[in-house]
């Protein structure tokens, strides 16, 4: 009886939760067992069972036996996964790779609410940097939502993921990209980008990087006709032709695109063999921008600026690469006579910035702003146009004052907040001296969208 009385204690001790995620690992009365390439996992049919509709049917059902289960689609990790979360209904997901992994597997066993934490996961930690990643995953993968989530995402950045990234991208990819009918990149842009993709291509596939092969994969895969040439002016379309390293138009099809154009829109369009007749522009997407706004900490002595004290500089570091569009800084403090005499409440602010990247010391950014501000207040510097910035690397951002004159300025900087987290990224701040006695940072804030 002493020993009931000790064991009910200790059960007494744990929930429910802990007693079903100690069988999972102490393996005690399994009655089942799967070999996933090799690797042996023993489990409980009963648990399964109640979890899946799928391992119902494997034990319960008219089919059922007690041989060993062999699995050959799915890694021994991602079964791992599986069963953690069948018996514990928690699953610890680290990257997009192993979540479309899991994803599948989840299908396959009818896991539901796992399915919706795999595209979560994967839809929270897409960016710029794996949107691509994401959209070359096999159709049987894929979700709909979560493939309207990362076109729209590379749409909105075509610009750049065009410029940048366009040899990563695969056929069935491209096809859904130039299948949309929003992107923000100009179509002459977007046809010249193609046609340079198909020498990556051929390069990809082990074909010789000719003029007919580059031709016959846009015309095979459908490409030539999602391509919008009537969208075009008749300079746009020279300046394609004119490209003799890229361009893929035929002399006569050129010829007829032009007759095209240049016909009034009640005309009929003359056909040119693969090339589409679409003379609808693509719209533009409007982005959405966040701003990332340092809290003040505490009020603290001004930075004066003057002829010896000139520039300030601020760094910068983010967990997802993003786009940045403007600074936010403090304006000058009001001079001491405004409150004696009815003076104007602003005056013209004048410096400029440069946006480096310390990786390689390349400034990636140069920009001048002057114009009219109200003292004591805070003001957007914009950029001429958005400035990419990688993830977890530094940048250093600096602002310098015109120094040839003899006039002093004073600005409260009290933004000592060295985090910031929200829109689902995370910026770090790292303020650099600027003289003696000083402290808080110049730099308030930023705008950027993912």
């Amino acid at each position: 009886m002493g020993y009931l009385k000790n064991n009910q204690s200790t059960y007494n001790q744990t929930s429910l939760y802990d007693r079903v995620k100690k069988l999972l690992v102490s393996y005690e009365w399994s009655d089942c067992s799967f070999s996933v390439s090799g690797k042996i996992f023993k489990a409980h049919k009963l648990i399964l069972g109640i979890s899946s509709p799928v391992f119902e049917a494997m034990f319960y059902g008219p089919l059922s036996s007690n041989d060993d289960i062999i699995i050959t689609d799915i890694q021994p990790d991602i079964f791992q996964l599986i069963l953690n979360y069948i018996y514990t209904d928690t699953v610890e997901i680290n990257s997009i790779d192993q979540a479309f992994e899991l994803l599948y597997a989840s299908r396959k066993y009818l896991l539901e609410h796992l399915t919706e934490m795999c595209i979560a996961h994967i839809q929270t930690n897409i960016s710029v940097d794996n949107v691509i990643e994401v959209l070359n995953y096999p159709e049987y993968m894929q979700d709909k939502q979560l493939v309207s989530f990362a076109l729209k995402l590379f749409c909105e950045h075509a610009n750049y993921l065009l410029q940048e990234k366009k040899n990563l991208i695969t056929f069935s990819c491209l096809k859904a990209i130039l299948e949309s009918d929003q992107m923000n990149i100009a179509e002459k842009d977007l046809i010249k980008h193609v046609f340079e993709w198909s020498s990556y291509c051929c390069e990809q596939n082990d074909i010789p990087d000719t003029f007919e092969n580059r031709r016959d994969i846009l015309n095979k895969n459908g490409l030539f006709k999602l391509l919008r040439f009537l969208t075009l002016s008749v300079n746009d379309l020279e300046e394609i032709v004119t490209d003799d390293l890229n361009n893929l138009l035929l002399p006569y099809e050129f010829e007829v695109i032009k007759k095209n154009i240049k016909s009034s829109n009640g005309d009929q369009k003359d056909v040119v063999g693969p090339i589409g007749l679409s003379d609808m522009p693509r719209d533009l997407l409007q982005l959405q921008w966040h701003l990332c706004y340092r809290c003040p900490i505490r009020s603290v002595a001004p930075i004066i600026i003057d002829s010896n004290n000139f520039i300030i500089q601020s760094r910068v570091k983010v967990n997802k690469s993003v786009f940045i569009n403007s600074l936010c800084v403090p304006t000058r403090m009001a001079p001491a006579d405004q409150f004696c005499h009815e003076m104007t409440k602003v005056y013209t602010e004048q410096l400029s910035v440069s946006i480096m990247c310390e990786s390689d010391n390349s400034v990636i950014k140069l920009t001048n702003f002057m114009n009219t501000v109200e003292y004591d207040s805070m003001v957007e510097i914009p950029l001429t146009e958005p400035c990419f910035m990688k993830k977890n690397e530094w940048y250093k951002i600096c602002f310098v004052w015109p120094h040839n004159r003899s006039s002093t300025y004073s600005y409260v900087v009290e933004f000592r907040h060295n985090h910031y987290s929200g829109h689902k990224v995370s910026f770090e701040f790292d303020d650099l001296p600027f003289n003696a006695g000083t402290s808080g940072s110049f730099l308030g804030g930023l705008k950027f969208c993912l």
